[in-house]
């Protein structure tokens, strides 16, 4: 019987620079699109729809990305999806050039094609390392942290050389894409054969409707959706409402990387914390820093509030997704991914739709206040779901 453990961990190390390239590009589309929506869209009411348009173009796709995935296998999948995004920034740079806004809605939409598939880079991470799922998972989502450092200021940076402000912005994502489709042709995906097939042949798949009746899989679905949903209301919401208070792009673009820190810096130690105290706990303390930065956005609009709830929705994303999606991975067998996993995605991403198609209402001062009285309501219901989920109940072998 072989056992071969390297590639396992080699997957986790390539899926960890496919996300910093994924992370790097979606960082144009967080700080700049809903700021260039704003100025082309034919009216305010219309400018988060670009954005908006990004994750429903996402939802759609990830059943086929899913389907694609168990065809083809991963890596041609991951090859395939960043191509999308080389044609998504030329797109989008085109129309931020000739002031459509259509074309640059088609351009932000390609970039869920995108989307669809990189989000499927962390259960890889997690069944590759089924032992150490948190710390794989975690690892993969580390992975972003130097696209939080630089690419806020990198895409408002770039935004300035050219005639037309943000076209080179836009130009940087597909240049990013190009790169991910080249990175991700090294891609050795480990789960070909050897003990998880024979494991998958000993063990058949359950029924749906078994699987998403385990507590723990509701639990780690609802904690990644408050993670994913709250951010997004948040960030899309923050910029405009920073330009509309009189703040510049660069405080903007300030609360931006201070927010994707957040998101991505804790990785490693939030890794640590869910070997020792489960994902249970972690998930629950995400809930705990998405109800505190709601409760600051209800209270204050300060800029100093404005930063610190972002941060805080940052961190508390990172504990709630990856421990939501560790809970999720621990939830199914590799045979019954297509069960779980698309089924996940499209509620999450469901959330960023409808959490960014509604932010437009929440970008006055009145609204930023509402929006943090509702990520405050939704943490609450949500810690009582994950508070519920006994561990240990129904679990994948």
């Amino acid at each position: 019987m072989l056992d071969v453990p390297s590639p396992r961990s080699a997957v986790v190390r390539h899926l960890t620079v496919a996300q910093g390239l994924s992370v790097a590009g979606s960082t144009v589309d967080l700080t700049l699109t809903g700021i260039v929506g704003a100025r082309i869209a034919p009216t305010p009411a219309l400018a988060t729809v670009p954005y908006s348009l990004v994750f429903l173009v996402a939802g759609l796709c990830t059943f086929g990305v899913s389907r694609a995935i168990g065809r083809l296998g991963h890596r041609r999948v991951f090859v395939a999806a960043p191509i999308a995004a080389a044609v998504s920034g030329c797109v989008s740079a085109a129309g931020v050039q000739l002031q459509q806004f259509w074309l640059f809605c088609v351009g932000t939409a390609l970039i869920g094609v995108y989307q669809a598939g990189s989000g499927y880079y962390r259960y890889l991470a997690a069944e590759s390392m089924p032992r150490e799922r948190a710390r794989a998972v975690s690892s993969v989502l580390a992975g972003g942290l130097v696209a939080a450092l630089v690419g806020p200021f990198l895409a408002t940076a770039l935004g300035g050389l050219t005639s037309t402000p943000f076209v080179g912005s836009y130009l940087l994502v597909a240049v990013l894409g190009a790169a991910a489709s080249a990175w991700n042709t090294r891609l050795v995906e480990p789960l070909a054969g050897g003990r998880v097939a024979v494991a998958v042949a000993v063990a058949p798949p359950r029924a749906r409707r078994e699987l998403w009746q385990q507590p723990g899989l509701i639990a780690g679905t609802a904690a990644a959706l408050l993670a994913a949903g709250t951010m997004m209301a948040m960030m899309t919401a923050g910029p405009i409402l920073g330009l509309a208070t009189g703040r510049t792009p660069v405080e903007a673009a300030f609360g931006v990387q201070l927010h994707m820190i957040g998101m991505y810096a804790p990785g490693l130690v939030v890794a640590r914390a869910m070997a020792r105290v489960g994902e249970r706990v972690v998930a629950i303390g995400g809930c705990v820093l998405v109800l505190a930065a709601g409760l600051t956005a209800a209270t204050a609009t300060s800029l100093a509030a404005y930063l610190a709830a972002m941060l805080l929705i940052g961190v508390g994303w990172n504990l709630g997704y990856g421990a939501g999606s560790a809970m999720i991975t621990a939830h199914h067998r590799p045979a019954e991914r297509g069960r779980v996993q698309p089924i996940a995605e499209a509620l999450i991403i469901a959330a960023q739709v409808l959490a960014s198609a509604f932010a437009v209402a929440f970008t006055s001062v009145t609204g930023w206040h509402a929006l943090g009285w509702c990520c405050l309501a939704a943490a609450a219901v949500v810690a009582v779901v994950v508070l519920r989920a006994r561990p240990g109940l129904i679990r994948a072998v």
